[in-house]
This record gives structure tokens, C-alpha cells and sequence, in this order.
């Protein structure tokens, strides 16, 4: 009997070893088989990593197994990254989804040798070294207390559907900045060389930016956005870096430009006026001459042409229009004549115009 019993015994050994080898082997097969392998590998949502940089912080490559890489592990793995607020892993046999959404970045700052990105959402988080190529995708905030911030992120969670990333993007630096009328503006230059100044309340005007540029001008300039009067102002960028003494004699002389091409503009109105009319008159006597000579009328003495007084001789062929005057002038008697009264003057240098006795 006992030796029956040693052999039973033998026999269920062996058939549970003949399982874990089995077991072991399909393991081993389904390991090393190409098919077990991720053949198609996709990330959706992603916007300062890059998709490579995805797989890396899910562990996922072309040689995780399809069995072996269930999908919470790779979520709770994606949302151990303080950049990515969320994710979903989809999957279906050798075919593996990553759906992820970061949190909004609005600038970094370097504090003790470090690298810290800064959320709408008000979180300070150290920028990994690997993934510092990413700051391309975010502006340097250079020189803020907590405070200014503190007000700035505030901002941008305000208005999250105009501060966008995109609108994030076009910014290469931002620091402070005091005027003469606010202590607590900021400085932006822009990816494409712009300078933009702007209060904290008046950022969300920066949703306008890229409407703004197709307005301007030249390269380089300086911008101030103005949320009260939903404006962008366009300035001499040397203005605003003038002390208050700099910029009121600036505004004088600018009034004072501005009044004397007022007053160039009013002449040149009135001369163009003048000339006008005197054209319009001398067409319409010279019609009605020819209307008289055509009815074999003599033209009448207030019609005729400059007629013999004072010595003046009747020399009407060189008689020409002086447009800066208004006056008739003939260079063989070196004589002026008044179109709408008919009187005559010659010119003295001190006097002017002296009418002819």
C-alpha cells in the first residue's frame, strides 16, 4: 500500500510540474512573438510634449507586450506628471491609444539654479531637465515677486478662452515694468520682435494680437494694450522710455509739428483756391471775348484788356497768371493787374504792391 501511495503521489507531481512548464513556455513563446508586441502606437491631446515624450512618461514602446501593459498601469503613470492633468488609455490588441490633457503653462522662471513652470492654475512646477527643450512653447518671467505672480496667473485663469496657448506661444519674455502712471505694468517682447506694454487687467487684450499685426507697419514696434477702451496703441518705443520732463517736451514738440503742417495745409488750400478761381474767371472772360467778337460786338471797357492809362501801353499778348498771387503780370511793362477790379500796381520791395497813379 505505501508504495501505491509514493506513486500517486509522484504522478500529481508531475502533472503539476508538466503545467508550470507549459505555463511557462506559452509565456515564453507569447513573450518573444512579434505579434504580442505594440504594433501601433497614437497620442492625442498633447501640446508641450512631444509624442515620443508621451510613451516615455506612459513606459510604453514598440516593445512593451499588448498583454503585459494593462491600461491603468499606463494612466496612473501618465497622471504621475504634474504637467498632464489627465489621460485615457485606449486599447485594442496591438493597437494602443494615449489621450491626454496638460495643464495650461503661462511662463517659467529659474529660482535657486532651478527651472519652474508656472499654471493658470496658480501651480509651481520644476521643469524636468530632459524636458527642457519645452520652454520654445512658454515665455521667461524674469524678475516677479510672488505678487505680480500671483496677479498675473489670476489673469489668465480669468480669461482662459482668450489667454490662450497660442496666444502664450508669441511670447519670448515678459517682465516688470513701471511707467509714470502704473507701477505694476509688464513688458512683452514678442516672438516676432514686437514690444507690448500692458497692465495685468489689460492682458486679456493680448486675444487681439494677431489681429492687431495685420494694421501695422514696419517691424519692431512698441504696443499698448488699453482693455478700457478696447484698443492697441501704437508708439515710438523711444517715448516710452523717456523720463516725465523727456516726454512733455516730446508733446510739445509734436503739437507744435502738427500745428505748422495745419497751417502748410491751410495755405496750400487757399493758394489752390485762389488759383482756381482765377482760372475760372479768366476762362469765363475769355469766353464771353469770344462770344462779342464772334457777334461782331466791341468789347467793353470793363471786358478789354489792360487799356492805355497812366502811360501804360496796350500790350496784351504777354500777360500771364501768377498762381502764388492771383495777379495778372506783363514782364514788357513790368506791371501787375488785379483780375476783378482791373487796377494796376508794380512791385516795390518794401512796400509790396503800390497801385499805379
Amino acid at each position: 500500500m505505501r508504495r501505491k501511495r509514493k506513486f500517486k503521489l509522484s504522478l500529481k507531481l508531475t502533472y503539476v510540474l508538466s503545467a508550470i512548464v507549459m505555463a511557462l513556455a506559452t509565456f515564453l513563446i507569447y513573450y518573444y512573438s512579434f505579434d504580442a508586441r505594440m504594433k501601433v502606437m497614437a497620442c492625442t491631446g498633447n501640446y508641450y510634449y512631444s509624442d515620443s515624450q508621451i510613451f516615455d512618461i506612459a513606459k510604453v514602446n514598440s516593445a512593451s507586450r499588448s498583454l503585459l501593459t494593462p491600461s491603468f498601469l499606463v494612466e496612473r503613470n501618465l497622471r504621475a506628471d504634474p504637467l498632464i492633468e489627465s489621460a485615457k488609455v485606449t486599447k485594442n490588441k496591438d493597437r494602443i491609444l494615449l489621450d491626454v490633457k496638460e495643464k495650461t503653462v503661462i511662463g517659467y522662471f529659474v529660482k535657486n539654479g532651478k527651472n519652474y513652470v508656472l499654471t493658470n492654475e496658480g501651480e509651481t512646477i520644476e521643469l524636468d531637465q530632459k524636458y527642457l527643450k519645452n520652454i520654445i512653447h512658454f515665455p521667461l518671467m524674469s524678475d516677479f515677486t510672488d505678487q505680480q505672480l500671483e496677479n498675473i496667473w489670476k489673469e489668465f485663469a480669468k480669461y482662459p478662452k482668450l489667454l490662450t496657448r497660442g496666444v502664450v506661444e508669441k511670447i519670448a519674455e515678459m517682465v516688470p515694468y513701471a511707467s509714470s502712471y502704473d507701477a505694476n505694468m509688464i513688458k512683452m517682447t514678442m516672438q516676432d520682435g514686437n514690444v507690448v506694454y500692458t497692465s495685468v487687467a489689460d492682458l486679456m487684450m493680448m486675444s487681439r494680437y494677431e489681429d492687431m499685426l495685420s494694421q501695422l507697419r514696419g517691424q519692431s514696434v512698441c504696443l499698448v494694450l488699453d482693455a478700457q477702451n478696447s484698443t492697441i496703441n501704437k508708439l515710438d518705443c523711444a517715448y516710452l522710455n523717456m523720463s516725465l520732463e523727456e516726454r512733455e517736451a516730446k508733446r510739445k514738440e509734436e503739437a507744435e509739428r502738427k500745428k505748422q503742417e495745419e497751417e502748410e495745409r491751410k495755405r496750400a488750400e487757399a493758394e489752390k483756391k485762389a488759383q482756381e478761381e482765377a482760372e475760372k474767371k479768366a476762362q469765363s472772360e475769355s469766353g464771353e471775348q469770344q462770344h462779342s467778337e464772334e457777334n461782331g460786338e466791341q468789347p467793353s471797357e470793363d471786358n478789354a484788356q489792360p487799356p492805355e492809362e497812366a502811360g501804360v501801353e496796350e500790350e496784351t499778348e504777354d500777360w500771364v497768371l501768377m498762381p502764388d498771387s492771383g495777379m495778372l503780370y506783363s514782364a514788357s511793362q513790368n506791371l501787375y493787374q488785379d483780375p476783378s477790379t482791373g487796377a494796376y500796381y508794380y512791385w516795390d520791395e518794401e512796400a509790396g504792391f503800390v497801385a499805379t497813379e
